[in-house]
């Protein structure tokens, strides 16, 4: 099977970016291990929220990004579904697809 350059990106994508010695960590997700990249932009959602004032009821947003093979994950996941990221339940709040990766952008409430 002849490789065509679509495939060869999303090979690429996955033994580079999703690399565990270069640049991804294993997590388990949905209880399955797999390597993933989460970005923990936490703090800056706090920071925003408390600069526009939304944070008025005394809960604040845990929004991660996850980066994973699609390949790995399985059926890209449905804004308001469920997911779990290691021992952490979130909400997906949206998902995307590139080059054989999924961006999937998570979030918890705490209080």
């Amino acid at each position: 099977m002849e490789l065509t350059f679509k495939s060869a990106i999303e090979q690429d994508s996955k033994e580079v970016f999703l690399n565990t010695l270069e640049f991804a960590d294993s997590h388990t997700i949905n209880g399955n291990k797999m390597p993933a990249i989460v970005d923990d932009n936490e703090l800056l959602e706090r920071d925003k929220a408390h600069l526009l004032n939304a944070d008025i009821s005394g809960l604040y947003y845990s929004r991660r990004l996850l980066y994973v093979a699609a390949s790995d994950f399985g059926s890209r996941p449905i804004p308001d579904s469920f997911l779990q990221l290691d021992s952490a339940m979130y909400r997906v709040k949206s998902a995307t697809e590139e080059a054989g990766i999924y961006a999937i952008e998570i979030e918890a409430v705490r209080a």
